[in-house]
């Protein structure tokens, strides 16, 4: 897949050009089932499959609450939708002054006059065009006037359940980490660069590596889970803590992994972590005592639940699918 930021770089396609529309964030089963849909139809039409998206995300920008987060890093997004077999990836810079476009607009500039585009591929609640007017009603209509065809997809459900962004993040604010990996068709994942911490964890045995997170992504509720560690191609078992630490008094969240019967250092070393389940909520302990009896247990769970879904992680094998 190649990512062009240059949205006017559209000649070395050299053929009809098929683009899948939207957001795309989480790259979830129903963006997945979305964009199959392009790469498919492209590859027996003769087409360039490509998927349009912005950067950065259109509520980053216009939200009166400036704490929205996304569900991946943007590295995390590329690769997501390039295991679906996209072809081009164009990345078209949000700003204000896009978000001012009207509708017919954004349709004339980008997809008749710059991609010339032969069918867009989005979903039922897509919308698009100053203050959101445009919607996919709308685009089938601009698109019967300007010679190319809409495929809106309807609603993917799952367990009674639509499936979206949003209710995934309602699912990460509960802790549901499972219900999440259904959603998502993978399991959720955090990864960052492991920097310098307090060392708290070596003076009790259970030595942690701090991950740097990026501020944009967002984080499950606070709390304690099993989950893969990805370190170096390996993939190991092993038991995280998101939070604010309270029984030291910290402010910040931080992402602390601890890697189960693993003994190198890794520090400087990128880890990405797929967490599979909760295992309780952050609490208060009395002291280092009292907090190294509970990580032992906590310890003791993970290695339950890890063991106990070790052939979905594996397989991939997420109920629902």
């Amino acid at each position: 897949m190649k990512i062009i930021r240059n949205i006017t770089n559209t000649k070395e396609i050299n053929r009809p050009i098929a683009i899948a529309l939207g957001n795309f964030d989480g790259v979830h089963r129903g963006h997945q089932q979305l964009i199959s849909q392009c790469v498919e139809e492209s590859k027996e039409r003769g087409w360039g499959s490509c998927v349009l998206t912005f950067e950065p995300h259109p509520t980053m920008v216009l939200a009166k609450n400036k704490n929205f987060k996304l569900l991946n890093t943007y590295e995390q997004k590329y690769t997501l939708l390039e295991k679906e077999g996209v072809e081009y990836l164009y990345l078209l810079s949000f700003d204000e002054a896009l978000a001012s476009v009207p509708p017919y607009e954004f349709v004339q500039r980008f997809l008749v006059d710059t991609f010339h585009v032969q069918k867009v591929y989005v979903g039922f609640n897509f919308t698009f065009g100053e203050k959101g007017r445009g919607t996919s009603a709308t685009l089938a209509e601009m698109g019967s006037q300007n010679g190319f065809a809409v495929s809106v997809l309807e609603p993917v459900v799952i367990e009674k359940e639509v499936v979206s962004s949003s209710l995934i993040r309602e699912k990460y604010k509960t802790g549901g980490i499972k219900e999440a990996a259904r959603l998502l068709g993978y399991w959720p994942m955090l990864e960052g660069k492991v920097v310098s911490g307090e060392q708290r964890g070596r003076t009790i045995g259970f030595p942690t590596a701090n991950l740097k997170v990026p501020e944009y992504v967002l984080l499950p509720s606070y709390g304690v889970y099993a989950a893969y560690a990805e370190v170096k191609g390996q993939m190991l078992s092993a038991i995280v803590n998101v939070g604010v630490k309270p029984t030291f008094g910290s402010e910040e969240p931080t992402v602390e992994v601890h890697v189960l019967d693993y003994k190198a250092n890794l520090y400087d070393d990128y880890v990405r972590l797929h967490l599979v389940r909760k295992i309780r909520p952050e609490r208060k302990f009395t002291g280092l005592e009292e907090l190294k009896e509970q990580i032992t247990i906590d310890v003791g769970e993970a290695r339950f639940i890890l063991n106990e879904e070790k052939d979905a992680f594996t397989n991939k094998n997420f109920p629902g699918k």
